[in-house]
């Protein structure tokens, strides 16, 4: 009868439901419920727990061997509760196990919860069970308890029901691990019944917006209609909150500055279907009065009046306001006028200052602040890359004035370096008013740049290879220190590409170029050093007599600048090219030429213009690219005195003469987000000095393919045409070992980013393209061209490049080879980039 009535005493004392008792099996009678006694704690003894140190759970429990404590009494009530709060235990007693005197004994009684051995789904496919599993993040040896029970079926639940399964359920049951003590296995049964789609969205309260309008204001949220082809209509709650709140951002355009959405609901109608009913208070339509600028010295009111663009009588716009003056994409908002002029420290505030019917009042109170100046300029995270390569393509130099365009500009050069993730480049400006300065930290995050290149292809009646090594990043100046080769050394930005290319016996080139972009060191001016060596045979044994082969040598040398005007996107390279040609047992109606054995000499210069504005290298949304590039000999036959009409191949050329003119250029466009529309075209044209030596045997343009650049035959240039086999474009009117001397091509893509992983960033491309390929200028006609259209995927990764399949239908025929349509034509795309 004592111990029911201790046991009792001791759960009517406690705050919170506690499973405990209080026992003993000796000298009971000591113990009385109405005269409590105090004692000293001679021993403590734990018992159950196989996972938490003894020291540990008395540690916890608050006694401690020569306490004194009171029995019975809050000593004990207080330890239970706190062994009870680690949600270790499934039940906690303290017992008393013996007295003596006035020293008791204690026994600490624990059952700990079950841990989770392993868990198992049912119900769903297994790519499901993955991601399901990654949501839940269930892991062995984790102490089942009921919250995690219930947990687990709420996560698991709502995963489905965020991808439309509102009726979905989710059922975790356990039983023990027969294998392993006190250890249980979970098993989530998932049902996920029918999906549900969004029937309707009714729209009440709306006199000013049409129900259209107001549903084409929300970005995610859809009803289930046959042209609602792009997206779900499935009803995803967060992305939902959000389209409310773009609701009212409408009404705000549109000048209706208290719209609100009194009330939504959302209903089932069905197994598969659910409604939304939206009301809205519209509210009155308001418009901008007066507009007053305070504070401003360092420009006018007009100047700031005129970069704000909003005039009396316009429609109120809060977002469009906000935008002028602080966020315009293209950096024309007013606070852009003063941060790209050193006022780090400037301060805009807009005020409402009278609403009077429908007109508002604005007062636009300016804080100019002092005009900061760069102190400082670090960059952290480049463990390969030297200081100087990255400091030298920055646009914030210490002692300039600060100007936000500059930060702007040196990521995108940052970015435009290829050594960096460009999702992963930040920028810290730490402004110090008591100074008025302000210090600027670069954050890079390196990745691999060097890169092993693979392409292959078809052309010339076989598969085309081409192995490459590109180092990029290099550091020349560390070739003889052993401790740089981590394999290669590094940090200096220079590049070295090797290649070799083959389609087995009858085609070989190899190459290998140096490039420095920054000669000397203190201007942007990059020296390139390139040879080359290719061997083209006529397609027959080496033992047989009639083998023949065309041995081209090469050797370049060219210098670039980065030009500062027209603007500083532009640049100038000038090259020199020196060629040989070595015919041996080989031309004829290969070359259309009346010997086969001798040499041709080609030395040129080139020049290029060029302008690259897009802001990512390898998948730009934004900017230009422009390229023109002319290609000159020296026109020899204009002093030598050679009559043209007598003399022979050989002689006539020997050194050939020519000009050529390239034109190239691609604009990118984001029209929503992640999606580009790239537009490009391009114009090459051939030509001579003298009527009487014509057009050269070489450094003609072939049309089609997958524009293999490095599988160069007898000098011809390639130009890609999807839809078509490689080289398949010539004119009809020569020679097809002739092609053509003049061509145009134009390309409409429309691009989606699937992933900007850094490791592997892939996009998908529907395109357009039309080109064509022309033997003389006379016969050139820009619109008559061959068509194709398809589909294709990219993937750029660091060690590869960009690696891609297109597949493009060629809706004209090919050129020589009858009048049916081209069709469709596969292009494997690997380590090349257009």
């Amino acid at each position: 009868m004592r111990r029911i009535l201790l046991g009792l005493f001791l759960t009517l004392s406690l705050f919170e439901p506690i499973y405990a008792q209080i026992s003993t099996d000796k000298k009971l009678n000591e113990l009385s419920i109405s005269s409590p006694k105090e004692y000293e704690i001679g021993g403590i003894t734990i018992t159950g727990s196989e996972n938490l140190d003894n020291q540990i759970i008395t540690l916890i429990s608050g006694l401690q061997v020569g306490d004194k404590i009171t029995l019975p009494g809050e000593e004990t009530t207080k330890a239970i509760k706190n062994l009870w709060r680690q949600k270790l235990f499934d039940d906690v007693g303290i017992y008393v196990t013996e007295i003596k005197g006035s020293l008791i004994f204690l026994e600490i009684r624990l059952t700990e919860l079950p841990k989770l051995s392993k868990y198992g789904i049912r119900g769903i496919k297994k790519s499901k069970q993955n991601s399901l599993r990654e949501e839940l993040d269930l892991s062995a040896g984790a102490i089942v308890t009921e919250n995690l029970i219930i947990s687990t079926q709420n996560t698991a639940r709502e995963y489905f029901v965020e991808k439309g399964y509102l009726n979905a359920t989710a059922t975790v049951t356990k039983k023990p691990d027969t294998t392993r003590g006190n250890s249980v296995i979970i098993e989530i049964s998932i049902d996920k019944g029918e999906k549900v789609k969004i029937q309707d969205i009714n729209i009440t309260g709306n006199e000013k917006l049409t129900d259209k309008q107001v549903r084409k204001a929300m970005d995610e949220t859809k009803r289930k209609r046959i042209w609602n082809i792009f997206k779900s209509s499935k009803l995803k709650k967060e992305d939902y909150e959000t389209d409310l709140k773009l609701i009212v951002e409408k009404y705000n355009s549109e000048g209706y500055r208290d719209a609100r959405i009194v009330s939504d609901s959302i209903y089932q109608i069905n197994e598969k279907r659910i409604a939304i009913d939206i009301e809205i208070e519209e509210g009155q339509k308001y418009y901008f009065r007066n507009i007053t600028w305070l504070g401003n010295t360092k420009y006018s009111t007009e100047t700031l009046a005129e970069v704000l663009k909003i005039s009396k009588g316009d429609v109120y716009d809060a977002t469009y306001l906000q935008e002028r003056l602080f966020a315009d994409p293209t950096g024309g908002d007013v606070s852009s006028l003063y941060l790209d002029n050193g006022y780090l420290f400037f301060d805009l505030n807009p005020v409402e200052v009278m609403v009077e019917n429908d007109s508002i009042d604005i007062e636009m109170r300016i804080r100019e602040g002092r005009q900061a100046t760069v102190r400082s300029v670090t960059v952290v995270g480049n463990d390969r890359t030297n200081d100087k390569v990255i400091m030298r393509e920055l646009r914030t130099k210490p002692g300039e004035l600060f100007r936000r365009s500059d930060i702007q500009r040196s990521m995108r050069e940052l970015q435009q370096l290829g050594f960096f993730e460009p999702t992963e480049l930040n920028v810290n400006p730490q402004p110090d008013a008591a100074t008025g300065t302000v210090d600027i930290e670069y954050s890079v995050v390196e990745r691999s740049t060097s890169q092993l290149q693979l392409e292959g292809g078809w052309g010339g009646g076989s598969i085309v290879g081409t192995l490459g090594l590109s180092f990029n990043n290099f550091s020349a100046a560390n070739l003889f220190n052993k401790k740089a080769w981590q394999p290669l050394p590094s940090g200096d930005g220079q590049t070295i590409n090797l290649r070799a290319t083959t389609n087995g016996t009858y085609y070989q080139a190899y190459s290998a170029s140096f490039t420095e972009p920054w000669l000397g060191g203190k201007k942007p001016t990059s020296l390139t050093v390139s040879m080359y060596y290719n061997i083209q045979s006529n397609y027959q044994s080496k033992q047989s007599d009639d083998y023949g082969d065309l041995r081209v040598t090469g050797f370049t040398v060219g210098l670039g600048k980065r030009l500062k005007w027209p603007d500083d996107y532009f640049t100038l390279y000038q090259g020199i090219d020196l060629q040989r040609y070595n015919l041996n047992n080989y031309g004829g109606q290969l070359l259309g030429l009346s010997f086969s054995d001798g040499f041709i000499n080609n030395i040129n210069y080139r020049v290029t213009l060029g302008r690259n504005s897009t802001d990512y290298p390898i998948y730009p949304r934004k900017g230009s690219l422009f390229n023109i590039t002319g290609e000159f000999t020296l026109p020899y036959s204009l002093w030598n005195d050679k009559d043209y009409d007598n003399i022979s191949d050989q002689e006539k050329f020997k050194f050939l003469e020519y000009y050529k003119i390239k034109v190239n250029s691609s604009w990118f466009t984001e029209i929503f987000n992640k999606t580009v529309i790239k537009m490009a075209g391009e114009f090459g044209y051939l030509s001579f000095y003298n009527q009487d030596v014509g057009l050269p045997p070489f450094e003609r343009f072939y049309v089609g393919g997958d524009g293999l650049q490095n599988f160069s035959l007898d000098g011809r240039e390639v130009v890609g045409l999807r839809g078509y086999p490689n080289f398949s474009v010539v004119p009809t009117d020569v020679q097809p070992t002739e092609a053509g001397s003049v061509y145009t091509k134009f390309t409409l893509e429309l691009r989606y980013l699937i992933t900007e992983n850094p490791n592997a960033q892939i996009f998908t491309l529907g395109f357009i393209e039309g080109g064509n390929d022309y033997a003389r200028f006379d016969n050139y006609e820009p619109f008559k061209l061959k068509r194709s259209a398809g589909f294709g995927l990219r993937i750029f990764m660091p060690m590869f490049g960009l690696l891609g399949v297109d597949f493009g239908y060629g809706f004209d025929n090919i050129p020589n080879q009858g009048f049916e349509p081209s069709g469709w034509n596969t292009h494997f795309i690997i380590g090349q980039q257009f």
